[in-house]
C-alpha cells in the first residue's frame, strides 16, 4: 500500500471512530478548584467561566488571564453544592442551581438579582439572552420555564420522567429536554406544546440546540448520539460513540458552532472531539489535562465553548480549564 493511500485510510478510520485515535493535549491549563467540581459553564466565547466546586461552592472567573472575580453561594458563609450552572448568551447574567434553590446573578456587579425555590430537585438549567428566563429540568418529571427576573412560571413542560438535561434558544423560542424515558423533546415556548419527539436507547445524558433552533443534538448514557433537524425532525447524522471498539462512551457536553457546521463534544472519559454536523465524522480530538498523569483519577467534560479562530475551551470535573488549538 502506498504512503499516500495509507494516510488516506488512517484518516478515514479516525473520522469514523470517536474514541479509537490519539488525541492532542491542551496548549494551556489553569486550576480553578482543588478538589474538583460538581458543575461548570462557559460563556459563549469562552472568556468567562462559572463553576460549582466541591470545596468552595460557586465562583465566577475571567479566563484570560485566569482570575477569580466573584464568590457566589446561596447562603452566606456556606458552600452551596451547585448541581447546575449557566451563563446567559449576552454574558451579563448567570444562574446557579442548588438542590431546590436557584439564584440569578449579575456578572457586571456580582450582586444577586433574584432568589427562587423550585418545586423539584434541579438537574439542569439554561438561561435565555439577558437572563430573562430560565429553563429548569427537575426530578418531578417536568421542565419549567421560569420568569427568573420577575418570578412566576410561564410553562410547565411535562415529560413523564426525570428531566436530566435541558437547553433553550437564546431568544426563548424553543426548548429541548432529555429524560429517563429515553425521550428527546423539542418544545415551542410560544405555546408550551411539543414540536418534535425522538427516542434514544438509554437515559438521556445531554441535549443541545443550535442558537437558531435548526439543529438538535442529544446523547444517551453509554448509548446513541444523534443530530436531527429541528425543522423537519429528520435525522441528519449519527456520531459513533465507540460500540465498534468495545462499548459506548457517554457524551456529557455539546455545543454547536455559530455556523452550525461543527459540534464540540465532551465525554465523561475526558475526550473532546470536534465533529462535522452533516456527517458525524470526527475532525479533531483532544484530551483534558490530568493533574497526576501517573495516578490519573479521570476527568469528565463539564463545559465547552468555541473561542476565536481555532481556539476551543473545556472545563473538566477535576477543576481545570483547558485551552485547545
Amino acid at each position: 500500500m502506498s504512503t499516500a493511500l495509507s494516510r488516506w485510510v488512517l484518516a478515514g478510520l479516525c473520522a469514523s471512530l470517536l474514541v479509537a485515535c490519539s488525541a492532542d493535549d491542551p496548549v494551556k491549563t489553569s486550576a480553578m478548584a482543588v478538589q474538583g467540581l460538581y458543575s461548570a459553564a462557559l460563556s459563549d466565547n469562552g472568556s468567562n467561566a462559572l463553576i460549582g466546586s466541591i470545596q468552595h461552592g460557586g465562583s465566577y472567573w475571567k479566563n484570560t488571564p485566569s482570575q477569580r472575580v466573584y464568590n457566589w453561594n446561596h447562603i452566606a458563609g456556606q458552600a452551596t453544592p451547585l448541581i447546575s450552572v449557566d451563563i446567559d448568551p449576552s454574558g451579563d447574567f448567570a444562574a446557579t442551581g442548588g438542590d431546590r434553590t436557584m439564584v440569578l446573578w449579575s456578572t457586571v456587579t456580582g450582586e444577586s438579582v433574584g432568589f427562587w425555590n423550585t418545586p423539584g430537585s434541579i438537574k439542569s438549567l439554561k438561561l435565555t439572552r439577558n437572563g430573562d428566563f430560565a429553563l429548569v429540568g427537575m426530578d418531578d418529571q417536568t421542565a419549567r420555564y421560569f420568569d427568573i427576573k420577575n418570578g412566576g412560571v410561564r410553562h410547565v413542560l411535562r415529560t413523564g420522567a426525570i428531566v436530566r438535561s435541558v437547553d433553550v434558544t437564546p431568544d426563548g423560542r424553543y426548548a429541548l429536554t432529555g429524560d429517563d424515558l429515553y425521550q428527546v423533546i423539542l418544545w415551542d415556548l410560544t405555546t408550551g406544546e411539543a414540536r418534535q419527539r425522538w427516542q434514544l436507547d438509554n437515559n438521556v445524558a445531554t441535549v443541545k440546540l443550535s442558537d437558531d433552533g435548526a439543529y438538535v443534538f442529544a446523547a444517551a448514557q453509554l448509548g446513541d448520539a444523534k443530530v436531527w433537524s429541528g425543522l423537519t425532525g429528520a435525522e441528519v447524522s449519527t456520531v459513533n460513540t465507540g460500540a465498534l471498539q468495545s462499548r459506548n462512551v457517554t457524551i456529557s457536553q455539546a455545543v454547536f458552532s455559530a455556523s452550525n457546521r461543527q459540534l464540540l463534544l465532551g465525554q465523561q472519559n475526558r475526550r473532546v472531539n470536534l465533529v462535522n454536523v452533516a456527517t458525524g465524522d470526527v475532525l479533531r480530538s483532544w484530551d483534558l489535562y490530568l493533574k497526576d498523569a501517573l495516578r490519573p483519577t479521570g476527568s469528565a467534560v463539564l463545559a465547552l465553548a468555541f473561542g476565536t479562530g481555532n481556539t476551543y475551551y473545556a472545563v473538566g470535573s477535576n477543576g481545570y480549564l483547558n485551552v485547545f488549538q
